[in-house]
């Protein structure tokens, strides 16, 4: 039987995550989400505009950080819904960690998420990108 690191890099996702959530709460991204993606939508109408307190935003973060640490242990079970589920999360992770990093290259400075977006990309890529990772849960120990 074959073993795979599948579970391990959707936990270090949901580790990362929660460190990135941390980043954004920190050092008040909510502050820049009015400005920026009013800017956004008026570019691009598809774009919602979005503005949000610091407490609704610290709270939809803690949110995120359990549904996904929540759903490593279905990963670990080798659940197929919960390994589908987790490729579609690494995939919305992989762009979440692009965004962040792509914001602080065009503007020249650290953008708030940035640091973490990287730790993001290294957990989140192997799950959806890596053929031997998308085999998974079939034929593993």
């Amino acid at each position: 039987m074959k073993r795979t690191l599948f579970p391990w890099f959707y936990l270090g996702l949901g580790f990362a995550q929660t460190a990135h959530s941390v980043e954004e709460v920190l050092t008040g991204l909510w502050l820049n989400m009015d400005p920026i993606s009013g800017r956004l939508h008026s570019q691009f109408s598809l774009i919602p505009h979005l503005s949000m307190p610091a407490s609704t935003f610290a709270a939809a973060n803690l949110i995120i950080v359990a549904l996904l640490m929540g759903l490593s242990s279905f990963v670990f079970l080798k659940q197929d819904w919960a390994c589908k589920a987790a490729r579609i999360v690494a995939v919305i992770e992989t762009l979440n960690g692009i965004g962040h990093i792509t914001a602080a290259l065009v503007t020249g400075a650290y953008f708030s998420g940035c640091l973490s977006g990287i730790a993001l990309i290294a957990f989140s890529l192997p799950l959806w990108a890596y053929p031997e990772m998308r085999r998974y849960p079939h034929d593993t120990d």
